[in-house]
């Protein structure tokens, strides 16, 4: 969802069903992957769970390259720009009969499932806040909330340079993963957990670092 649209930037928060099969199949082939792309386990936690009709494997080998794409082709799928990847190819391509193919049509509703589960209010159990913020769970109300304080502090930080922000755009996407963490994936391209996004000033603290640098 666009969240905040002027004339020299944009900014939206959403969550994305392949981020989610994604981080599920991570999670219930138990499979490795490297140094950049560590993120903690899928919360609630998915259990492993390896199917003789689905090449693990084969997974392995695959998975990496898929999580690139797919962050790719989210960065580019609203790029106007007839150059883009967004444009050129659209969505990332799986291969017929490929590993990651069979391991997303096998997973897939399984994930579906699970994690409409978790974001129902999210993380059932974490508590309200008690001061009275409207950092309250569930992900419609932090979509909102979040997209409101994004637009106050890139007015903050309007006053504070003196002039307009340069153009930009930042596309926020919550996953729903153990701890209170975020990972920037590119400049324009930010991954936070639901339990940060929970955590009203800890999430502002982030956001306020990223739209410095970007404005």
């Amino acid at each position: 969802m666009r969240l905040e649209h002027t004339t020299s930037w944009r900014a939206g928060w959403s969550s994305e069903n392949e981020i989610d099969v994604a981080l599920y199949i991570r999670d219930a082939l138990a499979l490795s992957v490297s140094e950049g792309q560590v993120l903690p386990p899928v919360e609630p936690r998915v259990p492993v769970h390896i199917p003789p009709e689905v090449d693990r494997a084969g997974v392995q080998a695959q998975w990496a390259d898929w999580w690139v794409d797919l962050l790719a082709f989210l960065r580019n799928r609203d790029d106007p720009d007839p150059r883009s990847p967004r444009a050129r190819y659209g969505r990332p391509a799986l291969a017929q009969g490929s590993a990651m193919r069979q391991a997303v049509e096998f997973f897939g509703p399984a994930a579906a499932r699970h994690f409409a589960n978790a974001r129902g209010p999210a993380l059932r159990g974490a508590g309200e806040p008690v001061d009275g913020t409207p950092w309250a769970p569930g992900f419609y109300r932090r979509q909102i909330v979040a997209g409101e304080r994004l637009g106050q502090l890139v007015r903050e930080a309007e006053v504070r340079l003196g002039r307009r922000a340069y153009p930009f755009r930042l596309n926020v996407i919550e996953i729903s993963v153990a701890g209170a963490i975020w990972l920037r994936t590119a400049e324009d391209q930010l991954l936070v957990s639901s339990r940060l996004a929970e955590d009203g000033p800890g999430l502002e603290a982030v956001l306020r670092e990223v739209i410095d640098e970007l404005v």
